[in-house]
C-alpha cells in the first residue's frame, strides 16, 4: 500500500531533515540575476585556493538561520484499499435482543407508542453525547402507570425509569436539544400538559395546560426551529410551545388528529419563506397560531412530500377511512378509500418511493389491510393484515438490502410484517409480536451502533417491552442513529439531535416521510489521509524557536473536505507530552494528491523538545476523527532526529 513516509536525512544534514542539500552549505558561488533578467552564476574574484581545508573536527561555515521554504504538494498513488465495490446484502432478520421486564415500576411493561432513538449517554468516553456514542431507546411504559423510561440499544440495559409524571402511555415522545446544550432533551405529554425532561431523566419544565388543543390521551409532540431564531419550538396538536414550556401560541382548525385517537401535528417551511409552518389535516398556522389557510375539510394524520414535480410540498391527509392528497394551498387534488370505508379508520401515512419509479407513494394501515397508492392515487397494492383493535397504527420504510428496492416494515395485533415495496410480496411475517395497537410503528435505526440498520418494534399482551431486531448475515445497510418523533421525516433532526435553525425541505433531497434513506447501496469510496514532516529546522533554537514543516495528503478515492485539523505534538524533557500548535486546513485535500507543507514555529525557549510528531484528523484514535477512513493506522508522523535540547544546552554554557 502506498503511503507518505518520513524522508531520510542526508548524512551532512544531521541537524536538518531532509531537502537540506537545498541550502547553500559551500559559501564559494552565489546565483544572481542580470540586469537584462537573466539568471547568470558568477565566482569569487580572488583566486581559488586548491589546498585541502583543514580538518578541524568543526562542521562547514554556514549561516545559522532558518530560511523561508516553500515545499509544495505533489501526486500521490492511491490506496486500492479505499475503493470497495457495494455488495447487495441479504434479508434474514432474527431477534437481536428483547426488553420485556423492567427492575422499576415492573408491572409498567407494555408499550403501546413508537419508540425513539437517540443518544442519552457518554459511551465512548470523549466528553460529549453525540451521534458517535451507541444510541439509545426511549419508550413510556404503561400498565398501572405512565414511565418513561430509557436504556441501551446495544444491550437494553436500563439508563433510567422515571415515575409519577402522570404521562400519557398510548402518545409518543419527541426528542431533541430545544436548549441549545448539545444534548438532547425528551418531550412528552400529560393528559393537558406538556412535559420535557432532561437526557438523564429531570424533570426539566411543565408547561400550563394545552387543554382543548391536543387529545388528551395519546398525543404525538414534535419539535421545531419554526422562526429559524436557534431556539426550537415544541408542537402539539395544535399549540406552539416555547423551549421554555410557555403556550405561545394555539390554533382554530385542526390538530394533525384522526377521528377516532391522537394527534400528529408537525411544522415544516411549506411556502419556502423560511419560516416553518404547523402542518394539520385542514389547516396550517404561523408560530403565532394565525390560520395561513382553512380548507373546511376534516382533519387528520398528515405527511408532506413533493407529488407533482413541482419543488413544493403536498399535504397526504388520512381520516375515517380516505387518503387524499391537498396542495401548498389546501386545494384538494385526489381523493382515495381503504378497503372497509370510514370505520376502518386508517393510521398515520408513510410516504416513500414504494416501486422504485422515483415518485412518491402513500401507504397506510386500516383495521384488515396495509394498502399503497400511487403517486395519482390510484391503489398499487394491499395486504391482508389484523388490527380491529385501533385501525391507526403508522408503518415506516427502509431499504436493509440497499439493493435500490424498498421494503415497508409494519406491526399489527400479531405480527410484525415486511412487505416488498414495488408489489407487497411477504419477506417477514414474524410472529415474535403482539400489540393491542393504537398510532405506534416500527422504527429502523442502528439503534447498537454497529454500522447496520435495526427494527425495533413494541409490544403488549403476550408480548411485552420491545424487540429489537436484525439482520442474521450483519449485512443490513446502515441506517441513522436517531429516528426522534412520530413525524419523522430525515431533515427534522441532525444526526446528535440538534434542532436545525433552517432545515432542508426533505421532499427536495429525500421526497418521504416516517422513511429512512432509500438511496441504493454505493461503491465504497473512502479517503485515506497521512501526514508527513519532509523538513525540520533547528537554527533558531538558541534563539528560543523550532521550526517544523507538514505535509498532508489524501490517498483515498474520496475527497476530504477542509475543516481538518493538524496538530505538532511533541515530547518534552522531562518525559511529558503535550500539544505544541495545531492548525486549521482552509482548503480540501482532492484524492491522490499531498497539499504544500504548511509551518509550524514553536516556542523552545523556555522546554526542551526531545522529538515531535503530527497527527491528522486526531491521529489514529483520536476521539476528534471526522472521517471514517480505509486506514486509521497512518495518521500520525514522528520526528526523531536531533532536535533542539543539545542547542539549548550548548548555549547556555
Amino acid at each position: 500500500m502506498s503511503r507518505l513516509v518520513n524522508r531520510v536525512p542526508h548524512l551532512m544534514c544531521l541537524l536538518l531533515s531532509a531537502g537540506c542539500s537545498d541550502y547553500n552549505f559551500t559559501g564559494d558561488k552565489q546565483t544572481e540575476v542580470g540586469a537584462e533578467g537573466t539568471t547568470e552564476t558568477t565566482s569569487d574574484p580572488t583566486p581559488e585556493d586548491t589546498a585541502e581545508p583543514e580538518d578541524t573536527g568543526e562542521p562547514p561555515p554556514i549561516d545559522d538561520v532558518c530560511e523561508e521554504r516553500s515545499i509544495p504538494g505533489e501526486s500521490v498513488d492511491l490506496n486500492t484499499e479505499c475503493y470497495v465495490e457495494y455488495t447487495p446484502g441479504t434479508f434474514t432478520p432474527v431477534v437481536e435482543w428483547a426488553k420485556p421486564s423492567w427492575s422499576v415500576e415492573p408491572s409498567s411493561n407494555n408499550i403501546m407508542m413508537m419508540p425513539a432513538v437517540a443518544s442519552l449517554t457518554d459511551d465512548n468516553g470523549d466528553g460529549v453525547i453525540d451521534s458517535n456514542d451507541v444510541p439509545d431507546i426511549i419508550v413510556v411504559t404503561y400498565g398501572s402507570t405512565g414511565t418513561l423510561r430509557a436504556v441501551q440499544g446495544d444491550t437494553g440495559a436500563e439508563i433510567f425509569n422515571v415515575v409519577g409524571q402522570g404521562l400519557q402511555g398510548q402518545g409518543a415522545v419527541a426528542v431533541g436539544d430545544i436548549d441549545n446544550d448539545g444534548i438532547v432533551e425528551i418531550v412528552a405529554c400529560t393528559n393537558n400538559t406538556v412535559k420535557a425532561f432532561e437526557h438523564d431523566g429531570t424533570l426539566k419544565w411543565t408547561s400550563g395546560s394545552v387543554a382543548g388543543h391536543i387529545y388528551g390521551t395519546s398525543d404525538m409532540p414534535s419539535i421545531a426551529d419554526m422562526d429559524g431564531d436557534g431556539n426550537p419550538e415544541i408542537i402539539v396538536g395544535r399549540a406552539i410551545l416555547t423551549n421554555t414550556g410557555v403556550v405561545r401560541a394555539t390554533g382554530l382548525y385542526g390538530r394533525g388528529a384522526s377521528q377516532n385517537v391522537g394527534t400528529s401535528a408537525f411544522a415544516v417551511d411549506l411556502d419556502a419563506d423560511g419560516d416553518q409552518e404547523v402542518i394539520t389535516g385542514n389547516a396550517i398556522y404561523d408560530i403565532d397560531g394565525n390560520a395561513l389557510w382553512y380548507n373546511g375539510e376534516s382533519d387528520g394524520y398528515v405527511a408532506v412530500a413533493d407529488f407533482d414535480a413541482d419543488g413544493q410540498g403536498e399535504i397526504v391527509v388520512m381520516y375515517a377511512g380516505e387518503v387524499r392528497l391537498q396542495d401548498t394551498d389546501g386545494t384538494v387534488l385526489w381523493r382515495s378509500g381503504i378497503t372497509g370505508g370510514s370505520s376502518y379508520y386508517g393510521g398515520a401515512p408513510t410516504v416513500a418511493d414504494f416501486d422504485g419509479d422515483g415518485a412518491p407513494e402513500v401507504g397506510v394501515a386500516g383495521r384488515s389491510n396495509y394498502t399503497v397508492f400511487d403517486t395519482d392515487g390510484t391503489k398499487l397494492w394491499e395486504r391482508a393484515t389484523q388490527d380491529a383493535s385501533s385501525g391507526n397504527t403508522g408503518s415506516a420504510v427502509f431499504d436493509f438490502e440497499g439493493d435500490g428496492v424498498a421494503e415497508v416494515v409494519y406491526a399489527d395485533e400479531t405480527r410484525l410484517w415486511v412487505f416488498n415495496g414495488p408489489d407487497g410480496a411477504v419477506k417477514l411475517e414474524s410472529t415474535e409480536h403482539s400489540n393491542a395497537t393504537w398510532t405506534e410503528y416500527p422504527v429502523i435505526a442502528d439503534v447498537d451502533g454497529d454500522g447496520q440498520a435495526e427494527i425495533v418494534v413494541a409490544n403488549t399482551g403476550t408480548y411485552t417491552g420491545f424487540h429489537v431486531f436484525g439482520d442474521a448475515d450483519g449485512s443490513w445497510k446502515s441506517g441513522r442513529r436517531i429516528w426522534n418523533q412520530h413525524a419523522y421525516h430525515i431533515t427534522n433532526v441532525d444526526d446528535d439531535g440538534g434542532i436545525p435553525t433552517t432545515p432542508d425541505l426533505n421532499w427536495l433531497s429525500y421526497n418521504n416521510f416516517r422513511s429512512g434513506d432509500l438511496t441504493a447501496g454505493q461503491d465504497g469510496e473512502y479517503a485515506d489521509l497521512v501526514v508527513d514532516i519532509p523538513e525540520v529546522c533547528i537554527f533558531d533554537c538558541d534563539a528560543g524557536f523550532l521550526e517544523v514543516y507538514v505535509q498532508v495528503g489524501n490517498q483515498g478515492y474520496l475527497d476530504a473536505d477542509n475543516g481538518l485539523v493538524v496538530e505538532l505534538w511533541g515530547e518534552l524533557g522531562d518525559g511529558t507530552t503535550a500539544v505544541l500548535d495545531r492548525q486549521d486546513l482552509t482548503e480540501v485535500i482532492p484524492s491522490g494528491q499531498i497539499l504544500d507543507a504548511i509551518k509550524f514555529v514553536i516556542d523552545v525557549s523556555s522546554r526542551d523538545v526531545v522529538s515531535v510528531w503530527a497527527t491528522v484528523d486526531g491521529g489514529e484514535s483520536g476521539a476528534d476523527q471526522r472521517y471514517d477512513e480505509c486506514d486509521e493506522t497512518n495518521n500520525t508522523m514522528i520526528y526523531t532526529e536531533n532536535l533542539c535540547p543539545e542547542i539549548i544546552g550548548d548555549s547556555g554554557e
